[in-house]
C-alpha cells in the first residue's frame, strides 16, 4: 500500500508542475517581445475562468495530497479517487485542444499531463480499493 501512497502523491506534485509548466511555455514568447495577448483580449481577466485555473491547477491536487496524509480514513482515499478522475478527465479533455489549435510547445506538455492523469487514476483506484 505505501508503494501507491508515494506514486499517488508523487503523481499531484507532477501535475502541479505540469500545470505551472504549461503556463510557463504559453508566456516564454513575451520574452522575445511576441504579443501574448488573446487576438479578442479586452484588458479584463475573466475571474470565472481564472478561479478555474487555480482550482485545477492548485486546489485539486493540493487536496489530493491532504488526502493522501488523512489516507487511514477510507472516505479521504474516496475523495482522493474521485479528485484524481475529476483531474484525468480534465487533462483529457484539454489535450484535444492540440487537434483544433495545434501549439508545437504545448505538444511536449498535453499528451504527459494527459498520461499522467490515467496513472493517478489508476493508482488512486487501487488504492481506494485497498483494505487496511
Amino acid at each position: 500500500m505505501e508503494t501507491n501512497i508515494s506514486k499517488v502523491s508523487l503523481l499531484w506534485v507532477i501535475i502541479m508542475v505540469g500545470f505551472a509548466m504549461h503556463m510557463l511555455t504559453d508566456m516564454l514568447p513575451a520574452f522575445w517581445g511576441a504579443n501574448i495577448a488573446m487576438p479578442d483580449a479586452t484588458g479584463e481577466a475573466p475571474s470565472g475562468m481564472m478561479m478555474f485555473m487555480i482550482g485545477m491547477a492548485f486546489f485539486v491536487p493540493m487536496c489530493g495530497l491532504l488526502c493522501m496524509n488523512y489516507r487511514k480514513c477510507k472516505a479521504m482515499r474516496v475523495v482522493n479517487f474521485v479528485l484524481a478522475t475529476v483531474m484525468m478527465l480534465f487533462n483529457l479533455f484539454h489535450a484535444t485542444e492540440l487537434l483544433t489549435e495545434f501549439n508545437p510547445v504545448q505538444l511536449l506538455i498535453h499528451p504527459v499531463m494527459a498520461a499522467i492523469g490515467i496513472f493517478l487514476f489508476i493508482y488512486s483506484l487501487r488504492l481506494m480499493k485497498q483494505k487496511e
